[in-house]
Order: C-alpha cells, then sequence, then structure tokens
C-alpha cells in the first residue's frame, strides 16, 4: 500500500531486471507543447527531486542498458508550464506557518487541558492534536521540501524541510533517494521502491489508524538505531533497498544520513529529558511520540494515491488516482490529492497544482470528489480484483474519444 507518515519500507524490493516489464513509447505530443530532450530530463528531474535522475547498474544492480522508462505526459503549453512552475515565497510561508500554527494551538489545548481537567478531557484534545499533527512533515509537507519545489528562497526550502522534518522523525535524506525512483518507475514491480505491489488494504489497517502501530513504531527505531549506531556500511544498510540508495560508492550520503538519523535521536532524546524532568511528561505525547498516534487522517488521504490502479504502465493516468477535495482536505495535504498532476509535472509547486488541473483536465481521466466517493471506488475496486486480479476500474475521460486511455 502507498506510505503514509510513520510508515516502515519493506527491504526486498529489487529483485529483477527492467526487461521484466513492459515499456510504454510516449504518445507524440500537439505542436507547441512540452518535448524534452533526454538531457533536458536529466536535469530537470535532478532538479526537482535534488538526487540523479537514474542510478548505474553499478549502484541498482539493475541492468537496464540504458533505458528509461518513456512516460506518457498530457500536452501543454511551454509558456504556460513556466509560468506554473513559477515558486514564491510568501504562499509556502503562509501554508506551514499555518500548519505549524494549528498544531501549536492544539499542542496547547492538551497541555492546558493536562494542568486543569479531567482526563477524559485530556486524551480527547491529545487524540485531536496527534490526528493531524505529522501533515507538515513525512509524506505531506515535507514531501513537497523534499522535492525542493515550494519557496522561491532555497534556504527557506532547506529550513522548514528541517524543521519539520525534526519534528515528525522525518529522514529527508533518505527520502530524495527514494522518492527520485518513485518518480522514475511508479508503480513498476522490483523497481519502485516506496509502493509494496501488489496493492492492497488490509482493513485492520483502520484499528492501527485509528490508536498506533507498535510493529512500525519498533521498526522505524530499531532502524533509527542501526543508522545511528552501526559501524560499518554492512551494519548500517541492512536491506537490499538501503543498499541500492547508498552505493559503496557514495560515502559521503551515507554519512549525511547518518548524521541527521543522529540529530533526530539525540535531539528527541534530550528533549524528552528536559520534558520529564521538568514534569510536562505529557509533551511526549505531543512532540516526540505524537506522529504514530491516530494515522486515520493519514490513511484517508494518502493511501489512495496508486491503490488500486495499474501497475507496471508508463502512464500516471492509469497508475495513479487524483481526488478531488475541498479546503480543508486540500490544505493539510498539500494539494497532494492532485496526485496525477503532480507525477506528470514534480516541479510544479503544490500550490498551483489546482491550476495545472484545469489546464490538462481535458486529457484526464475524471476524478471522484470527496474522500466518501474516492474510498467507494477503492472499495469497490478492491472487491473486484479479489475476483479477478486483472480488474481495473475503466477511466472515464471528459472527451469520449479519449476513453481508451491512449
Amino acid at each position: 500500500m502507498a506510505r503514509w507518515p510513520g510508515q516502515a519500507w519493506p527491504s526486498d524490493l529489487l529483485t529483477a531486471g527492467l526487461a521484466r516489464h513492459s515499456l510504454r513509447p510516449v504518445s507524440p505530443q500537439p505542436a507547441g507543447t512540452t518535448s524534452m530532450s533526454d538531457s533536458q530530463l536529466q536535469r530537470h528531474r535532478t532538479r526537482v527531486t535534488g538526487e540523479p535522475a537514474r542510478f548505474s547498474a553499478a549502484e541498482t544492480g539493475i541492468d537496464d542498458n540504458g533505458q528509461r522508462l518513456h512516460w506518457y505526459r498530457s500536452p501543454i503549453d511551454r509558456a504556460v508550464l513556466l509560468e506554473l512552475n513559477r515558486r514564491n515565497d510568501w504562499q509556502p510561508l503562509l501554508h506551514n506557518l499555518g500548519m505549524l500554527a494549528f498544531s501549536a494551538a492544539t499542542g496547547a489545548v492538551a497541555f492546558w487541558a493536562f494542568h486543569h481537567l479531567a482526563w477524559p478531557w485530556v486524551v480527547a484534545a491529545v487524540y485531536l492534536h496527534c490526528s493531524f499533527y505529522g501533515f507538515f512533515g513525512g509524506g505531506t509537507g515535507g514531501h513537497e521540501l523534499a522535492h525542493k519545489s515550494m519557496f522561491k528562497t532555497r534556504w527557506l526550502n532547506e529550513f522548514f524541510l528541517r524543521v519539520n522534518g525534526f519534528l515528525t522523525w522525518f529522514n529527508y535524506i533518505n527520502f530524495r533517494r527514494s522518492h527520485a525512483r518513485h518518480h522514475q518507475y511508479t508503480t513498476h514491480h522490483d523497481l519502485d521502491l516506496e509502493v509494496m505491489l501488489p496493492l492492497d488494504f488490509k482493513w485492520h489497517a483502520w484499528i492501527y489508524g485509528f490508536t498506533f502501530h507498535p510493529k512500525v513504531m519498533l521498526l522505524v527505531f530499531r532502524q533509527l538505531f542501526r543508522h545511528c549506531f552501526g559501524r560499518r556500511p554492512e551494519m548500517i544498510l541492512k536491506s537490499k533497498r538501503e543498499r541500492v540508495l547508498f552505493p559503496a560508492s557514495d560515502p559521503e550520503g551515507l554519512a549525511k544520513m547518518v548524521r541527521w538519523a543522529r540529530v533526530l535521536l539525540f535531539g528527541h532524546a534530550a528533549l524528552a529529558l528536559v520534558v520529564v524532568l521538568s514534569g510536562n511528561w505529557i509533551l511526549l505525547f505531543l512532540v516526540t511520540f505524537a506522529p504514530f498516534f491516530a494515522r486515520w487522517f493519514g490513511i484517508l488521504t494518502h493511501v489512495p494515491q496508486h491503490i488500486g490502479m495499474e501497475p507496471d504502465v508508463a502512464d500516471w493516468r492509469r497508475s495513479t488516482r487524483t481526488y478531488l477535495a475541498g479546503p480543508f482536505v486540500c490544505f493539510f495535504y498539500w494539494n497532494m490529492n492532485y496526485h496525477v498532476e503532480h507525477h506528470m509535472f514534480a516541479a510544479v509547486p503544490f500550490y498551483n497544482l489546482p491550476r495545472l488541473r484545469k489546464v490538462l483536465e481535458p486529457d484526464l481521466p475524471v476524478a471522484p470528489y470527496g474522500l466518501f466517493a474516492t474510498w467507494r471506488e477503492i472499495v469497490d475496486t478492491l472487491r473486484r480484483q479479489k475476483r479477478d486480479p486483472t480488474y481495473h476500474r475503466p477511466l472515464v475521460y471528459p472527451d469520449a474519444r479519449n476513453a481508451s486511455g491512449t
């Protein structure tokens, strides 16, 4: 299933070569629309993700003969795309500060309740706080910051990436590398390092979503301790996934990841010591452990990204889901519900994705509106796929001529 904040990754995904997967050619682009050369795409992806667009066969263990997936992108006027790619500082600054202020406010209410109200009110206040706490880090705000596409001013992007990352245990160095491959090989078996295939959703996950998942917490902290205290690379990097992301040829990348892991662990340990000695142990649940509790809203918003969609195709319209939503969901989810659009043009900052949707809409599948309609579609699709694993929901396009998805 798709990732949400705090979820650990499986370790053994890269076991086969690119030859196992069908590579779909790019559809012809109309005149006057974007058509990037290989070198332009390489520079574009490197700028967007902060990591190289492709890894060598020596780094990945995958010999793809220099080939890459030729992704379909909806036609768009170059001038329009350049305008949508334009970043500013005020919109992301307001969004980041608004998100942090919301969590500070809910945390303050919970802290006040801890000192003045009965325990049921404290539990309710802490639960509300944890339900929305992680949305400025991990797979949402941290995801956008990791793309380096949010702020016009680079240092603001890196500043909030570190602040938000620290508060949510988000190892952005690790994420930037895995996410580069997720954009390269979205939902392709053995190549996408962020989506487990076959995609499925276990309904008992809701129990963990409304409470907490002890196994995930244990895996996260076990990995963090290994990254902090491993003496040799083979002790730090236990999984094939980690060895792909941090090859022996890049010791500096591994050193950066280890340094940030130590900042997370020692920083939170110092914070925990201070709050416990001060008698305000409730702060442990409002900051240190908040990302691990009450992840239900994260499940609702994040899981629809790829679940039930078609894997192993080089067309994000078929492998990725966009759903429309109101301002509340869009605010907390940083407009990542426009997920097809984000994958097609990852350099477009999150605050311009609704405008990008309007431009591309004639060439995109009709999207469900709201979380209820989206999950109704997901449930129906998963039920059909249990009977017929080859089933994928037919995509409906505004123009009937595109109904075949070609």
